[in-house]
């Protein structure tokens, strides 16, 4: 008796270990060569005078079936670089600018949930100031 409530015991501590352990997730963004778009997150390396073209936000958000094991694949999760490099830079070619200062990229993770149940996408949100040097 006493043996089968010390497995219930290690059991439950295992599970609430699992449960309440978090995890951490890093990525990295490149910026465009500088000859092609020069971004910097703060405005003190760009020669001044400097034509400002306007404020850039850009905001996406990925998707996950929140559903358990299907929630587990990614279908469309969020990356910062590829949305950087694939769908900011050529607005910002459209726009005229050939920089941006203040940049600013809030990033949430795409996340598994738990075995896929509660699994979403992330989202990113980047915004900045363009300019024409």
């Amino acid at each position: 008796m006493e043996d089968k409530k010390l497995r219930y015991l290690l059991g439950l501590m295992v599970l609430i270990a699992i449960l309440s352990s978090g995890c951490s997730r890093m990525t990295v963004c490149t910026f465009p060569d500088p000859n092609q778009m020069f971004m910097t997150t703060g405005d003190g390396d760009i020669q001044k005078p400097y034509t400002p073209v306007g404020q850039v936000i850009y905001y996406e958000t990925g998707y996950r079936i929140p559903v358990p094991i299907l929630g587990l694949l990614p279908i469309a999760d969020v990356d910062p670089d590829l949305a950087i490099r694939q769908k900011l830079q050529p607005q910002l070619e459209a726009l005229g600018a050939d920089a941006v200062i203040n940049l600013r990229i809030d990033w949430e993770a795409p996340s598994s949930g738990f075995l896929g149940l509660f699994a979403n996408g992330g989202n990113v949100l980047i915004h900045g100031t363009a300019i024409r040097r």
